[in-house]
C-alpha cells in the first residue's frame, strides 16, 4: 500500500506533527513515548493483538495516555510488512526488547533504515545491545540494584533497600525523551537517521557519578545512612500529630539553624554543642530528639508553613491522598481529569515539564487494543476496509473500535 503523510489528530503542542510508532511495554519506554505524546506528538502503540493489555490498574492509564492503539503481528510477512510502511511515514521507532527481538524479527536498524533513511529508532533493552549481560531480562527493580544505587539505601548494613519506585525506570523514560529529541532535530535538519542503544541499567549509573569518582580516587564506599546527610543535621523526617503523620526538615546554614532554633522556642536547642555545623552532626541524635518531640503534637502543614516561612526547608510528607488535595498543584492546575470509559472517569498525575503540551481539553485515555487499526491502516496506510477484514480474518490485526473510520 502507499502511504500518505496525513495531517496529525493533535491540534496543540510543541510536537504536532511528529508521529512516534511505540514498541515498548511495561514502564520505562511507555513513559518516554508518553511524555512525546503529552507535547502533541501522534505516538501509535503498536501491539501483539494476541495480548491484551490490562486498562483496570492505573499504571496502564499513566503511561499510555494519549496514545492510539495498532494491534499488529510483527511474526508474520503481512504484519512486517504493514510495520515497515508505517514507519516509512513515521518519525522515531521505539523499543525496550531484549536485543535479539527485532533481528529475530528481521526488524534491524538497517531493515527499518531502509524503509525510512531519517527514522530516528531507540532501543531500550536491559543492559543494552552488547555485552555479557546484553541479553539478560530487567526490569526496573532489578536494574537499579544492578546500577549500584539500592547498596546505597536503607538503615543498616543487614540489608539495603529498593527505591520502591523502580528508580531505572523513570530515569530511562526521561533519558529517552531527551536523547530522541536530539536526534529527531538533526534528522529534521540533515535528513539523517539515527540508532540509540539507551540502556535501562545505565541510566541510574549516571546518577552517582560523584560515589564512582570517590572509590576511583580514594576506594571510598558509601555506607547505608537512611535519612540523614553526610555533613548536615538536622536533616530527615520526624513524626508529626495523627496517624503515621511525618514532615521532612534539612538545615544546612548557621543561619537556618538560627530560625528552627526561633520557631521550636525554648532553651532544649541552646546548648553550645549545637552552635557549630560540626557539633550539630556530632549530636544530631539529641536535636533529633528535641525536633521530634516539638513536632509530636503538630499538624504537617502548620509544621512546614512555619518553618518555611521562618527561612527553614520542610515539607510534608504527603501520601497520594493527600496530594490529590494539595492547593499548590490545584492551584498549577496539575492533574489531569480522564474519562476511561466503562472504568469511570480517573484523575491522573499531570506534565511536570511545563511548557507548549497538548491542549488537556485533548488528552485521552490509554487505548484498548486495536481501538484505531482501522484508522491506522485506512487513513495514514491507504488499505481499504476489505483489506481489514482479510487482516482480522487470518489474525494479523485486531479492530476494537465499532465506528467507522476517523477522518
Amino acid at each position: 500500500m502507499n502511504g500518505k503523510k496525513s495531517t496529525t489528530i493533535r491540534s496543540s503542542g510543541a510536537l504536532k506533527g511528529v508521529r512516534v510508532v511505540d514498541l515498548t511495554r511495561v514502564w520505562a519506554g511507555p513513559l518516554g513515548t508518553r511524555i512525546l505524546g503529552d507535547f502533541g506528538a501522534e505516538v501509535i502503540k503498536v501491539s501483539d493483538p494476541r495480548l491484551p493489555a490490562d486498562r483496570m490498574g492505573g499504571l496502564y492509564g499513566k503511561l499510555n495516555r494519549n496514545k492510539s492503539s495498532l494491534g499488529l503481528r510483527l511474526d508474520t510477512e503481512v504484519g512486517r510488512r504493514i510495520f515497515l510502511e508505517l514507519v516509512t511515514i513515521s518519525d522515531v521507532v521505539i523499543e525496550n526488547f531484549r536485543p535479539r527481538v527485532m533481528p529475530n524479527l528481521n526488524l534491524t536498524y538497517d531493515e527499518i533504515m531502509k524503509a525510512n533513511p531519517s527514522i530516528v529508532m531507540c532501543a531500550m533493552p536491559g543492559y543494552g545491545a552488547e555485552g555479557p549481560y546484553a541479553e539478560f531480562p530487567a526490569f526496573g527493580s532489578t536494574a537499579e540494584a544492578a546500577s549500584g544505587v539500592v547498596s546505597m539505601l536503607g538503615y543498616t548494613t543487614d540489608r539495603p533497600i529498593q527505591t520502591g519506585m523502580s528508580y531505572a525506570d523513570p530515569v530511562s523514560g526521561l533519558n529517552s525523551v531527551g536523547v530522541v529529541m536530539t536526534y529527531l532535530r538533526r534528522s529534521r535538519a540533515t535528513g539523517k537517521g539515527q540508532y540509540i542503544d539507551l540502556a535501562l541499567a545505565d541510566s541510574p549509573v549516571c546518577m552517582i557519578g560523584e560515589y564512582l569518582v570517590a572509590n576511583s580516587a580514594i576506594s571510598h564506599l558509601p555506607t547505608e545512612r537512611g535519612n540523614e546527610h553526610p555533613d548536615h543535621a538536622p536533616h530527615g523526617v520526624n513524626r508529626a500529630d495523627g496517624d503515621d503523620n511525618w514532615v521532612a526538615i534539612s538545615v544546612t546554614t548557621n543561619d537556618e539553624w538560627q530560625a528552627l532554633c526561633s520557631v521550636i522556642g525554648g532553651d532544649r536547642l541552646s546548648d553550645s554543642r549545637f552552635s557549630t555545623q560540626d557539633g550539630r552532626k556530632r549530636f544530631e541524635e539529641d536535636i533529633d530528639a528535641v525536633i521530634s518531640d516539638w513536632a509530636k503534637s503538630r499538624d504537617t502543614v502548620s509544621i512546614m508553613t512555619q518553618l518555611q516561612e521562618a527561612g527553614v526547608r520542610a515539607g510534608r510528607v504527603s501520601n497520594n491522598q493527600e496530594l490529590l488535595n494539595d492547593p499548590h498543584l490545584a492551584a498549577n492546575d496539575f492533574f489531569a481529569d480522564i474519562d476511561e470509559g466503562e472504568n469511570g472517569l480517573k484523575r491522573y498525575d499531570g506534565q511536570s515539564i511545563r511548557g507548549n503540551i497538548l491542549d488537556k481539553s485533548e488528552w485521552k485515555a490509554g487505548p484498548i487494543l486495536g481501538q484505531d487499526s482501522k484508522h491506522v491502516l485506512v487513513n495514514l496506510l491507504g488499505y481499504s476496509e476489505a483489506d481489514c477484514a482479510a487482516l482480522a480474518i487470518d489474525g494479523t490485526s485486531v479492530f476494537n473500535d465499532e465506528s467507522s473510520t476517523q477522518s
